[in-house]
């Protein structure tokens, strides 16, 4: 038996039109079968007649269809086709999205893909149990991120940068990692940004993104003890998945 999800707990005098059309969206995206018209209605708690106009909208826009037979009305695929077409735009964001999902919901940090061929940076963060954000800009200095957060205009901030290169840092990741702003003072009211980051590849071999993780503490523990390793896996994986073989894979196969 389908349930019918419950719609945001609004008070209806506060809902925009827009609102109302999201939550048509959201509910009927929890009932395949589609709904009819007082069905809809009464889950949103809405008028009919709104419920209707509203339907009128995103039946014109190809939002929602309603069957001949059954005059339920269900949800087109274009909000999937939307999202695919945003994803798309990137190949290589589009492979790393499902990892780096992933690694965001277990974790308390937020996660970075920069991509230098196209000057955008995407960031994944954690929104819920099961729901994460994005955001890309575009023309930062590659690779953006440390660029972004850090410059000489803010002398106040610090940063510590741990940028791996290779496989064999990960032992020693406190002989690679760069600290930037001013000194720790006690008591030290100021917060850390701290970064790692990894090469991701592409099936010859070539470097084609940064993917990363970054956070703010007291200290940069975290990217020192932990993230280091989370970040090159990343980039392993998203490697792997652009065609990438590591060196140390075609040995053991040899």
């Amino acid at each position: 038996m389908e349930s019918t999800p419950e719609p945001s707990p609004r008070s209806a005098g506060a809902l925009t039109s827009i609102d109302k059309a999201l939550e048509v969206c959201e509910v009927l995206s929890g009932v395949p079968r589609g709904m009819n018209l007082s069905d809809l209605a009464r889950a949103l708690r809405q008028p009919a007649s709104t419920v209707h106009r509203l339907l009128g909208v995103l039946k014109r826009r190809g939002y929602v269809r309603q069957d001949d037979e059954t005059q339920r009305y269900g949800l087109t695929l274009k909000m999937l086709d939307l999202s695919f077409r945003s994803l798309g735009q990137s190949e290589l964001r589009l492979h790393a999205y499902p990892i780096m999902r992933e690694y965001v919901l277990r974790t308390p940090y937020r996660g970075f893909i920069a991509i230098p061929a196209s000057g955008e940076v995407t960031y994944v963060w954690s929104t819920g149990p099961d729901e994460v954000a994005m955001r890309t800009v575009y023309g930062k200095e590659m690779p953006g991120h440390c660029a972004i957060y850090f410059s000489p205009r803010q002398a106040t901030r610090r940063l510590s940068c741990l940028r791996l290169a290779a496989s064999a840092e990960l032992t020693r990741p406190e002989a690679t990692v760069v600290r930037m702003g001013p000194p720790p003072m006690e008591p030290d009211a100021l917060q850390r940004l701290f970064c790692t980051c990894a090469p991701v590849r592409d099936y010859t071999g070539h470097e084609v993104a940064r993917v990363g993780v970054f956070g703010h503490g007291a200290d940069d523990r975290p990217i020192l003890t932990e993230h280091h390793r989370g970040a090159w896996d990343l980039a392993r994986r998203i490697s792997m998945r652009l065609g990438h073989v590591p060196p140390s894979a075609l040995e053991s196969t040899a």
